[in-house]
């Protein structure tokens, strides 16, 4: 359940910004950037590294500004929110970590083994990218809706709970 608060225009838009950095770390970097690089593939292999390189600079920012306004005199309700995509970043961080991993496993043991291309495509696809898509289409869904309750100044329960001197409009 979620807790409406008043909050100026200008603290929401401050509010919103660490949402809007993970959606487009998510959409325009993890889906469109992916395809444009693997459409290429064959003539750039190393240019897929693009998308893990960009995504780990990204989620690093997160994490560091949200830790760094944590200390800040920003507004609770901004705080709060910083809070929250960072620590949805951090979880992020150890999907994609573990999804490079299996990856990066996968096609070493690959070639070590002498798989067909096929083959290695079917299981790093099946193993490693299918549960990274399904847990980053979960997340698009999960960070719209925090970019939907910074807008309109809501929070999380758990946030109301911790701050319990927040002044609640409704």
């Amino acid at each position: 359940m979620h807790q409406h608060f008043a909050v100026p225009h200008e603290e929401s838009v401050r509010a919103k910004w660490p949402h809007e950095i993970f959606l487009i770390n998510l959409v325009f970097n993890h889906i469109l950037i992916f395809a444009t690089t693997f459409g290429v593939y064959r003539t750039f292999p190393f240019l897929i590294l693009i998308v893990p390189i960009t995504s780990f600079a990204i989620i690093g920012y997160i994490i560091i500004k949200g830790g760094q306004i944590a200390q800040s005199n920003e507004t609770w309700f901004v705080k709060s929110h910083w809070k929250i995509a960072a620590k949805r970043n951090l979880h992020f961080l150890w999907l994609l970590t573990i999804t490079c991993a299996i990856i990066g496993g996968g096609l070493l043991i690959s070639n070590l083994m002498g798989w067909s291309k096929i083959t290695t495509f079917a299981l790093l696809g099946g193993a490693g990218l299918l549960p990274f898509m399904v847990s980053l289409l979960i997340l698009i869904v999960l960070g719209n809706d925090s970019l939907y309750q910074a807008r309109h100044g809501k929070l999380p329960k758990r946030f109301i709970e911790q701050n319990p001197d927040a002044a609640i409009s409704s």
